[in-house]
């Protein structure tokens, strides 16, 4: 199935990623830290759209590849993470930008300007190139990297506060 996102054209199989992704394990069943028990607790109020991007890609938003708290503030944590899709890019660039490069080591971040905004909270970007992807994950593989912003829910002080 082809979805334009912005910028972005891909090619995706919807059914490939929901077979995977129903058998796959939510992110508390992989880890125990509090930032994600609390993503998987807080992605269930992102806005509708991000809902509906989540659904249209056949992916379970419970079951991110990675993901990670890089700030809190006023109990809003900042997530930085990634998730594997069936398909391929056919129009788009990643976000990653390189900063320096060496024979065997490379430098980058990721533009955030780059990503495309879903809700005022939610953005998302693809890229080519897979991180942790799993053995058994249905090929071809492209990665959806995401920038959250989601309110801390779980029921103990936010351990991400300063």
């Amino acid at each position: 199935m082809r979805i334009t996102l912005g910028e972005y054209t891909l090619d995706v199989s919807e059914e490939e990623n929901r077979d995977y992704y129903i058998k796959e394990r939510y992110i508390s069943e992989g880890c125990s830290c509090d930032g994600c028990q609390n993503y998987e607790l807080s992605i269930e109020k992102v806005s509708p759209e991000v809902i509906n991007l989540f659904n249209q890609l056949g992916i379970d938003i419970k079951k991110p590849a990675e993901v990670y708290v890089n700030y809190s503030e006023s109990n809003v944590l900042y997530y930085g993470g990634f998730y594997h899709i069936c398909g391929r890019i056919v129009k788009g660039e990643s976000p990653w930008e390189i900063v320096s490069q060496k024979e065997n080591s490379m430098a980058s971040y990721l533009n955030e300007s780059k990503m495309l905004s879903i809700a005022t909270n939610y953005k998302v970007a693809f890229q080519e190139e897979c991180s942790l992807l799993s053995e058994n994950f249905p090929r071809p593989c492209i990665q959806m990297e995401i920038l959250a912003y989601l309110p801390w829910l779980l029921d103990k002080p936010n351990t991400y506060q300063s």
